[in-house]
């Protein structure tokens, strides 16, 4: 989905061939994460003196992931790794558009109508139409 999402801002900015990397942070514990790892794509970038503009297309709103671990955080790691400039972009929190889309898939959840992008339904037990329940 993160990838997906990545997809469709760059084809809707019209820059499908922006260089970009997405990767994840976040592990806790000793258990396989997804890949890369943002840490070591911060060193690497580091390493080849490039400036780094991080998106957290995943969340929604400022909290600790965001302030602690992408502006401080990793802030501090890419001034000691030598990145030219480190930027991070905020998050929708309450954009007018954001708070919009919102607001429409709750009225159409209310309705049973409301449908995830990946092409199945998200539907609550008692709605009607839903194809993923049986007949």
């Amino acid at each position: 989905q993160v990838s997906q999402s990545v997809g469709a801002i760059l084809k809707e900015l019209g820059r499908d061939d922006l260089e970009h990397l997405i990767c994840f942070q976040s592990r806790v514990g000793p258990v396989e994460w997804i890949g890369p790892d943002t840490e070591d794509e911060i060193k690497r970038a580091g390493a080849e003196k490039r400036a780094v503009m991080v998106i957290p297309v995943a969340f929604v709103s400022e909290h600790s992931e965001t302030l602690v671990e992408l502006d401080i955080e990793y802030g501090e790691l890419a001034h000691e790794v030598g990145i030219p400039e480190y930027l991070r972009v905020p998050t929708v929190t309450v954009h007018p558009k954001f708070v919009e889309g919102l607001a429409g898939l709750v009225k159409g959840c209310q309705k049973g109508t409301t449908s995830s992008l990946c092409g199945g339904r998200i539907c609550p037990s008692d709605a009607t139409g839903c194809p993923l329940k049986s007949a």
